[in-house]
């Protein structure tokens, strides 16, 4: 034996050829449960969003409800655009609309659409803008005319986009038919009626001339009427535009942010 074969044997180091395969391996499994949380947010947000849809509709409508004395059955629709539940986390919805039809607020009765801006979720702060329309149809506008107080009601009908007052008086034995058209704005705060067009019989007329001609004959029929919406309504709102359409008349309110915690504010308004 040679100083050679007795020399020990050096076990050759141990290759692992499966080392490039693994480090892809567990990139994949890493990719993999990246999506796994991904989906699983995703799903915990969907949930989240599908509650608050369906929560906070009904929030917002039960306070209406309470805080206007509306009846417990009233249909309130409630628009927010966008997803809610990051406008609730935030604090803020930047817009919403409300929209319910034949609503009745201390015998005014309409159709009602509001629109706020910035409204805040917790309360405390002012939003942004805020206005609400109200619509009310032919009857509607009879019934709240009938409270004014020598209105000839009898004669009224809407004639978009102006309100009209049709009757007939006698001169010399002959029937004489009398219209009127008037115009309907809003004037330091309430609904104004005026007249523009007169038409005696077949003629179109001035005011001033049926006046001298016809006198007392055409009794109120040529008169200015102002028509108060504020004891009706809490006090936040103020009117600032009315026009006749083919909805009927539309009065366009501002609201006061002031609504959401000032007990004067939601109190009925009073007339001037």
């Amino acid at each position: 034996m040679t100083t050679g074969d007795a020399q020990p044997t050096t076990p050759l180091p141990e290759v692992r050829w499966a080392t490039v395969a693994d480090e892809p391996r567990r990139r994949g499994r890493g990719w993999i449960a990246l999506v796994i949380v991904l989906v699983v947010v995703a799903l915990l947000v969907v949930v989240g969003e599908v509650a608050a849809r369906a929560l906070a509709p009904n929030v917002i409508r039960d306070q209406l409800v309470s805080n206007l004395g509306l009846p417990a059955d009233q249909e309130i629709d409630v628009e927010i655009p966008g997803l809610l539940l990051p406008q609730l986390v935030v604090g803020s919805v930047p817009e919403m609309t409300l929209a319910t039809d034949d609503v009745e607020l201390d015998g005014l009765a309409g159709d009602v659409r509001v629109n706020l801006q910035d409204v805040p979720v917790w309360g405390g702060v002012d939003w942004s803008s805020g206005s609400a329309e109200i619509i009310l149809d032919d009857a509607q506008t009879r019934a709240l005319l009938a409270r004014v107080d020598g209105f000839p009601v009898d004669a009224f009908r809407l004639a978009a986009p102006e309100v009209a007052l049709e009757t007939a008086f006698d001169v010399f034995g002959a029937t004489v038919p009398l219209g009127v058209r008037l115009t309907a704005e809003a004037r330091e705060g309430d609904l104004v009626l005026a007249p523009t067009t007169l038409l005696v019989g077949d003629a179109e007329v001035s005011a001033d001339a049926v006046r001298q001609q016809l006198g007392p004959l055409v009794g109120s029929f040529l008169e200015e009427w102002e028509v108060c919406l504020a004891q009706y309504l809490p006090a936040a709102l103020t009117l600032a535009d009315v026009q006749v359409d083919e909805r009927g008349v539309v009065a366009r309110f501002d609201i006061d942010s002031g609504i959401l915690r000032d007990p004067a504010m939601q109190a009925n308004g009073t007339c001037g």
